[in-house]
């Protein structure tokens, strides 16, 4: 693969940011790698991140095309994105991120040192609004059941076994794949709207006889307050992250470990990722108890979603894990 004329798609899905997005889409400007077409998916409610697209439309140097999406669903977003896109790689940045210069230089490069089979080449994320920068994310590779290990050292092993219980994961933030090869697995499942969306697309490509891999570039997450979070403890997504926690055991761990096995596991994980963490809100934000309640509700309501979710998934026959499942999302 040559590392100049390859076309790359830069895929930004958004939602009522449009002020974090100009600085992203704006920093693009300066990425060394000329050869490259931004697609921004909106969900927005509102007209504010179109006004802004199409007044500074001027100052781009590269191609940008504009999609619409109905739902506030990153996978549908994701999925009409890769849709959308001409290039061979996609590249997905959040909204409120920003690339280093030579971000899709090391992304292409590593393309090319790891041959046709790297499906995916994703690199290290660090939030910009913590003191002292902590990284998010660094090489991070997440089990069947998604415990996820998010940092380790720059010489930690790679998973890219087929029938591994472990495997290479990516950042959503800092991402990239093989459009064919994220074609050939039918795209991201839209049942995860979000949270575990790339998790579940790295375990698959990998299953699929692919591989993930790391490179060495960094880029700068500035989380903003979403329909998800009012800041990274206050989350809102408690349904979201309960349901999707739950549907992805089922669907990668069902057929892998011994369904006692499989649900004293999922328990502490859900304890440990929900539960534990609406309790510290209570410490951390001085929630009112019936907030809390409320949130306790939502998760058991997303445990009980993902639950049917999963056990339809393995009844309906879809054998092969790159199907997705019956949603009521659908790309535009």
């Amino acid at each position: 693969m040559s590392n100049t004329n390859i076309l790359i798609s830069i895929v930004i899905c958004t939602a009522d940011r449009s002020a974090s997005l100009q600085k992203t889409i704006q920093s693009l400007n300066h990425i060394n790698y000329d050869h490259f077409e931004v697609i921004i998916v909106d969900s927005s409610v509102n007209e504010n991140t179109l006004k802004m697209l199409n007044i500074l439309k001027k100052e781009f140097n590269f191609s940008i095309k504009i999609f619409i999406s109905s739902y506030k669903n990153l996978s549908v977003s994701r999925n009409i994105g890769i849709q959308k896109s001409s290039g061979e790689i996609i590249a997905f940045i959040d909204d409120d991120a920003i690339p280093p210069t030579d971000w899709l230089d090391k992304l292409i490069s590593t393309y090319s040192l790891y041959g046709y089979k790297c499906a995916g080449v994703g690199g290290t994320v660090r939030d910009m609004t913590t003191p002292g920068y902590p990284l998010q994310y660094h090489r991070g590779i997440t089990n069947c059941i998604s415990n996820t290990i998010p940092i380790r050292p720059g010489d930690a092993i790679n998973y890219n076994q087929e029938q591994g219980f472990w495997y290479n994961g990516l950042m959503g933030t800092n991402s990239s794949y093989r459009k064919e090869f994220l074609e050939e697995i039918n795209g991201y499942d839209e049942f995860f709207e979000y949270f575990l969306d790339e998790t579940d697309v790295c375990l698959r490509l990998i299953q699929a006889g692919y591989e993930i891999h790391y490179c060495d570039t960094v880029v700068d997450h500035y989380p903003q307050p979403s329909h998800n979070r009012y800041d990274q403890k206050h989350l809102t997504c408690w349904y979201s992250l309960a349901k999707n926690t739950t549907y992805f055991a089922l669907k990668h761990a069902y057929k892998r470990l011994p369904l006692a096995i499989l649900l004293i596991r999922l328990t502490l994980l859900l304890i440990y990722r929900c539960l534990l963490r609406i309790i510290r809100l209570k410490f951390t934000h001085r929630l009112a108890n019936q907030i809390l309640w409320q949130y306790i509700q939502e998760a058991i309501e997303g445990i009980y979603a993902g639950w049917n979710a999963g056990i339809a998934w393995h009844q309906s026959n879809h054998q092969n894990s790159s199907k997705v499942p019956s949603s009521s999302y659908k790309a535009d």
